[in-house]
């Protein structure tokens, strides 16, 4: 992470820090394995809806402080809670629009994971909801649920993961709640890469500063009909596609594209 990060101060084990143009999300419970408890969720709903309405962002990245990304709900907080008021362990995105209605699918920008050691239960269902997850070589994913007798807590594990590593896969993973490591990971395809401990964090940053360089309109437009469109038919796909289209060619950003590249130099977007 850039040394020019702004940080604000750590509040119920999860912080927000921005670096120029990407947000930094930090599960910052390093003594609990950054289990996540329900003060937790409140935190991570706050600094959701901040790197959304802050037009500097770009893109985000999720990660975790220490030695695990997280190691998924904090039992001994789940189990002195009563049953009838537990609910549903995730934190609820306000965007209603959005399709998809994960916590970080539900940021209209990019989001990269940077899988730090282990992910397991809901901290595996919350690196699914990156866009990309890119893992340490000490990564580890795990849906342990039905050891827990639950289901996956957020359905990510049950919608999103056959979708990305494909459904027997899936089912593997989810029938047996077996732990695998990065190397496997990125065999089946959970992840995109796998880089060593140490260059995981500039590695996500490089990503970022990659996918940042593009119009920040046009990309939050690509991620909306990206997943839209995994549940809705061609025909209705490629109208909205069309609209889309037609919307963003009036855009400033778009006239700015063309210029910077008929006059050989970077684009300077503005979101407009």
């Amino acid at each position: 992470m850039s040394e020019a990060a702004n940080t604000a101060p750590t509040n119920a084990g999860f912080r927000y820090e921005k670096a120029g143009a990407i947000a930094w999300l930090t599960f910052d419970r390093p003594e609990k394995m950054n289990a996540i408890s329900y003060a937790m969720l409140s935190r991570i709903s706050e600094a959701v809806r901040e790197a959304r309405d802050d037009d500097g962002v770009r893109v985000v990245i999720l990660t975790g402080a220490g030695r695990a990304f997280s190691a998924g709900t904090d039992l001994a907080e789940l189990a002195a809670t009563p049953s009838e008021a537990r609910g549903s362990v995730a934190a609820e995105p306000d965007r209603t629009e959005w399709p998809a209605p994960w916590t970080f699918l539900s940021l209209p920008k990019p989001v990269i994971a940077a899988v730090n050691g282990a992910a397991v239960g809901l901290g595996a269902e919350l690196s699914l909801q990156a866009d990309i997850r890119i893992a340490g070589e000490s990564a580890r994913f795990s849906w342990v649920f039905p050891h827990r007798g639950l289901v996956p807590d957020t359905g990510a594990g049950t919608w999103l993961l056959p979708r990305v590593i494909g459904l027997q896969r899936a089912a593997k993973l989810l029938y047996t709640g077996a732990m695998i490591d990065a190397a496997e990971a990125l065999r089946i395809g959970l992840v995109d890469d796998v880089a060593p401990d140490g260059e995981l964090k500039s590695r996500a940053e490089a990503l970022a500063v990659q996918i940042g360089r593009g119009a920040p309109l046009a990309i939050e437009q690509i991620k909306r009909l990206l997943y839209q469109g995994l549940a809705r038919d061609p025909r209705s796909h490629v109208e909205d596609n069309a609209r889309t289209l037609n919307g963003l060619f009036l855009t400033a950003d778009h006239r700015e594209g063309v210029m910077s590249f008929l006059e050989r130099r970077e684009p300077q977007f503005t979101r407009r």
